[in-house]
Parts: C-alpha cells; structure tokens; sequence
C-alpha cells in the first residue's frame, strides 16, 4: 500500500515538474517571439527616460506651501531636474525638538549664506518633550547660580515672552506660587528666594497665609514664594511656528520620517548620515554636512553613540508624567501656576496647578505630573514596554543609586502612577478643597533625564564636543527647564559649534553644513 502510494506521489511530482517546464518554456517563447514590438530589459535596446515625473516642474502647489513653506515645496516640485537630487548642507540638525529647531534658527541668523537641515524621527516636529508638558515659562528659581541651566533660563524666558510677542502667540504672564504647607518647608522657601535673586530673577517675594489667600483663595498654605514672571505658552505651537520661520528663509529643510541610523565621514572629510522612516526597511535616506549637531532628546545618547561619541556616558533615563485636569465647572480653582516645594532628589518639582493656552486642550487648568520611570523611552502610558530600553535602564547604576537614595520618587512615584487618589492626595495637601469628582483624565507627556556618579540628578545641560574629528557636537542632557531656555540654549550650543567647526559669520566657507541629527 504504502509503496504503491509513493509511485503515485512520485508520478505526480514529476509531472508537476514537466508542467512547469513547459509553461515557463512557453512564457519564454511568448516574451522573445510572441510581441515583437515588446522591449524587455535584456534586449541590447538602449533605455529612454522621461525629463520628468508627474507633478514636477508644475505651477506652485499652494496647500503644500502653507504647511510646509515655499522653499520646500519648491524643492519639491524641482528637485529632479533643478537640484539633481541634493541632499549636501552646511549643517545638518539631528532631532526637531523646540532646541533642533531653535538652533537652526540661531544658525540662520547668524550666518547669512549657511544651508542647513533638520532631521526628525516622526510626521511632526516636537512631537514628544515640547509638545508634552506643563508649557511653564518658568522664571529660573530652582537652579544653581552660575550653571548654564540657571542662566538660560532667565535670559530664555525673556526672549519666549518677545518670540510670542514679535510672532502673536498666544501666552500669558500669570505669576506661579511656590506653596510651604508647614514652618520645616518654609526654609525651602526662603532658600528659593535666595537662589532665583541671586541668579537675576525679578520681583520675588515672600508671601504669608494671608496674603495667599488674597491672591487664590482656594490655596490653603504657611507662606509661599510668589514669582509674578512666571507663565504659561504652548511650546508646540512655538516650535511649529518656529520651523516656519527657518523653512521660509530658504536656506533650511526639515526632513520628517528621517531616523538617523548611520553617521560616516567622507574621505573629503564631510559627514554622511544615514536612515529611513520610522519602522522601515526602505527606502535609504542620506544627507551630507561638514558639520552636524544632534538634539535628539529620549536618544540622546544612543544618536551620539551612533556619531563617533561616547555612548557609555550620561545615559538617558525616561519619566511618565500623568496630568488629570479639572472639569469645566471646576477648572477656576485657581488662575495661576502653584507648585509645592520641591521635593528633593533633582527630579520632580511635585504635582501642581497649571492653567494651559494649549491649541490642543484649550484653555485649561491641569493637575500633575508625576514621575514615574517609564518601561519605555516613549512610554506614555504603564504598559508600554521595550525590553532594549528597559534592560538599559535596569542595568544603569546611577539609577539604581538614585532609586536607593529616594524611594519615595520611585516606588512612590510608581504608586501614584496608577493610584488617583494617591496623586490627588499630593494636590490636596495645598489646595484641600480639591476633590476626586472635580478632575478627570488629562495627558501623559514623558522626560529625559541624566543621572551622574553616585545617583545625582544632572543639575545642568551637557554637552559633547568635538566628537568625529571635532565635527560633530552632541546636546547629551536638556531636561527641564529646556522649552523655557530654548531660545537662549540655541545661543549657547551655537556659540560651541561656531567654536569647535571654526565658523566665520564674515565670510562663510565654500561649504559649511550644520546638522542637526534627531533620533527621537
């Protein structure tokens, strides 16, 4: 039985195998004698190709130039036969995030004839940290006198308030109190007030129960640090408002999808980059710079690990922060920024009230964020997890000092997370008329964050210089108050690479590219 149905078998694969012979016999008969007028590629015919391919070299494409610019849509209509396909810049930015494209603009302005082009991972610019979080213009209270961090900050926020001015954005000087619940958290005020006097805040002061109450009734507090300066601003429509106005100048090109996987230097000493969109084999995208800069936020250091720096140091280490916001009846509660003191640890300044002129949620009063560390770089919420982000955060030993040191910002902040109650509680303990049936859940927005030696929080930005032959620079640490000091970093991180690349804003080079390179 058994051989008898092995014959057949047989039988039958043998003549499957003559079939398919005698068909593709007959479909090579068919394409070399069948249509003779047919050209095929392994004929001798030589190849023609048109001048140009649809929708080139057309009449200006007015939708794409309102959101894109008209010197991008122009590039696009003529890339073909006007650019041959150019991709070669002075500098190239990698990550458009409100600091790549704030630098871009710093770059254009201060050199006339400079190219450049900015590299973002997603669909939109400011996609992740500006485009998701509190939108403070804070005053520059908590950071330490004489770091970067303290003053760009100051100086930042008074050039935000004149970049939404010049551009009608919408923002607002509400002021902010910093709330001490009990006479033990009243040092903390006073040693605030001291550290934002002496780095150059204005119009500070100390206020009693009293006069709180006076200013937000609803604010049940011992004393409170009042910073009339402080505001509020949508930092994504800033950074969107911003990468039009560098588009517009006609010198700069912001290339979304382009995830920067590769970054080489030419024997002609130029750097290549190159990626592909988000999640995609193909197809290859590839730019050129002499320069390049990278701004590439949750990968900081894996872009400039890509780049030739040292990817072993200033690890990154992502946050969740969780807003709720309050219930249009309720969203009055109070009309400025108020924050209790900070908690200690380098990380959270607690949970707070924020009114919000986001074009997103409106005009808003939110409440939050939290801290809770994050299972992946881009975890918005608790269950998103990627093992590669999260074996680098587990095997990170400055974290684990740091998560040692302050197990109420990690386990705490982890119990919060997922607990309301528990995050209103910390709400309540400033504002006790608060209650669980006035808010309802808001957005998630996520922070980078470096810790150093021994578990201590980054205090200030970090830079990596002269990385590749001193041709590349890398932003390796801007967390809070980074949105704020935006404008202000751009200047610093230019100042450095005018340094390090040796640029001339007299007379530019033959070919001088920036780039900033985002991964993020």
């Amino acid at each position: 039985m058994f051989h008898r149905s092995f014959k057949v078998l047989q039988r039958s694969r043998v003549q499957w195998t003559m079939g398919a012979m005698a068909v593709t016999a007959s479909g090579l008969y068919m394409a070399n004698y069948g249509d003779k007028n047919k050209v095929h590629a392994e004929s001798n015919q030589k190849l023609s190709f048109w001048e140009s391919l649809p929708g080139e070299n057309l009449p200006v494409n007015e939708g794409l130039a309102k959101l894109r610019g008209f010197a991008a849509e122009q590039r696009f209509r003529t890339a073909l036969a006007q650019h041959n396909g150019k991709t070669d810049f002075d500098v190239v930015i990698v990550g458009g995030g409100i600091i790549g494209l704030a630098t871009a603009r710093e770059l254009l302005k201060r050199f006339p004839t400079m190219t450049v082009a900015v590299l973002e991972k997603e669909r939109e610019v400011a996609a992740h940290q500006t485009g998701h979080n509190s939108g403070v213009i804070h005053a520059g209270i908590y950071y330490k006198p004489g770091s970067q961090m303290a003053k760009t900050c100051v100086r930042g926020a008074d050039l935000m308030y004149e970049y939404c001015k010049q551009n009608q954005l919408p923002v607002e000087r509400c002021g902010k109190l910093i709330v001490a619940v009990n006479e033990k958290e009243h040092k903390t005020v006073e040693k605030l007030l001291e550290t934002g006097t002496l780095n150059g805040v204005k119009d500070l002061q100390i206020l009693n129960s009293d006069e709180i109450r006076q200013l937000e009734p609803n604010v049940v507090a011992y004393s409170a640090l009042y910073s009339p300066n402080t505001g509020i601003v949508d930092y994504g429509l800033v950074a969107q408002c911003i990468a039009n106005e560098i588009v517009q100048t006609g010198r700069a090109e912001i290339k979304l999808a382009f995830e920067a996987q590769k970054f080489e230097q030419r024997p002609d000493g130029r750097v290549e980059i190159w990626g592909a969109e988000p999640n995609q084999k193909g197809p290859t995208l590839k730019v050129s710079a002499k320069n390049v800069i990278t701004c590439p936020g949750f990968y900081a250091d894996r872009v400039a690990g890509l780049a030739g720096g040292d990817a072993g140091k200033s690890k990154v280490v992502t946050f969740r922060g969780t807003y709720y916001q309050l219930k249009p009846e309720y969203r009055g509660i109070c009309r400025m920024n108020i924050y209790p003191v900070p908690s200690g640890g380098g990380i959270p300044v607690g949970v707070h009230f924020t009114p919000t002129v986001n074009t997103r949620r409106g005009i808003q009063m939110i409440v939050g964020p939290g801290a809770c560390l994050t299972f992946s770089r881009e975890g918005y919420g608790f269950t998103d997890i990627s093992f590669r982000d999260l074996f680098d955060s587990l095997t990170n030993l400055n974290l684990w000092f740091f998560a040692l040191k302050n197990p109420s910002l990690s386990i705490g902040e982890l119990y919060k997370d997922l607990n309301k109650k528990a995050f209103l509680r910390a709400a309540q303990a400033y504002v006790p008329g608060l209650t669980e049936d006035m808010v309802e859940e808001s957005f998630a927005g996520v922070m980078s964050q470096v810790f150093e030696s021994g578990g201590i929080a980054a205090s200030d930005f970090i830079l990596e210089r002269n990385v590749m032959d001193g041709r590349i620079l890398c932003v390796r640490n801007a967390p809070t108050p980074a949105c704020t000091s935006s404008l202000a970093i751009a200047e610093m991180v230019v100042d450095a690479a005018t340094e390090d690349f040796s640029l001339n804003s007299d007379k530019e080079p033959e070919s001088k590219v920036v780039a900033l390179a985002a991964a993020a």
